[in-house]
């Protein structure tokens, strides 16, 4: 039961949880000029972070006990698409993260809020990282269904 229903529960939830995080950070940025919403955005973060690495724990512990087993899912070239977005979401992640925490800084010592070109930046940032969610979803159906498989 673990296996087949607690593991891929918990993986779903986290994944609704990480891609609700990103869309709540878009819309704090939205209204990005109040001294809450930049208060709110590195909790915010933090828990997209939480949940990021929770996915990535869930997924890679399916593959190795999940049905189809490790040897699939490693010679699967879909697979490796779906690695490679979740990487390239967590490396573009990094750049709002680190401006979050230097804009509470920033509101907490002289009260300054972000500048609208760089509120406007950090979205834009967020929508790729939605993106890539999005394309590792079509991805990992294509997994599952044994599309780039070797052999296939």
């Amino acid at each position: 039961m673990l296996n087949t229903v607690v593991l891929p529960w918990i993986h779903y939830i986290a994944v609704w949880m990480m891609t609700g995080a990103l869309v709540t950070e878009l819309y704090l940025l939205k209204i990005g000029g109040t001294p809450d919403a930049v208060r709110l955005l590195p909790r915010v973060d933090r828990l997209y972070g939480i949940m990021a690495v929770l996915v990535l724990l869930t997924g890679l512990a399916r593959v190795w006990h999940g049905g189809k087993g490790p040897d699939y899912y490693w010679h699967n070239g879909a697979f490796h698409g779906v690695l490679g977005l979740f990487v390239l979401a967590a490396l573009i992640s990094i750049v709002p993260t680190l401006r979050f925490m230097r804009w509470r800084k920033a509101l907490e010592a002289s009260g300054a809020l972000p500048a609208d070109g760089e509120v406007r930046k950090t979205r834009i940032l967020i929508h790729v990282q939605l993106t890539a969610i999005v394309l590792i979803t079509l991805s990992i159906v294509l997994v599952a269904k044994g599309y780039s498989a070797s052999g296939s």
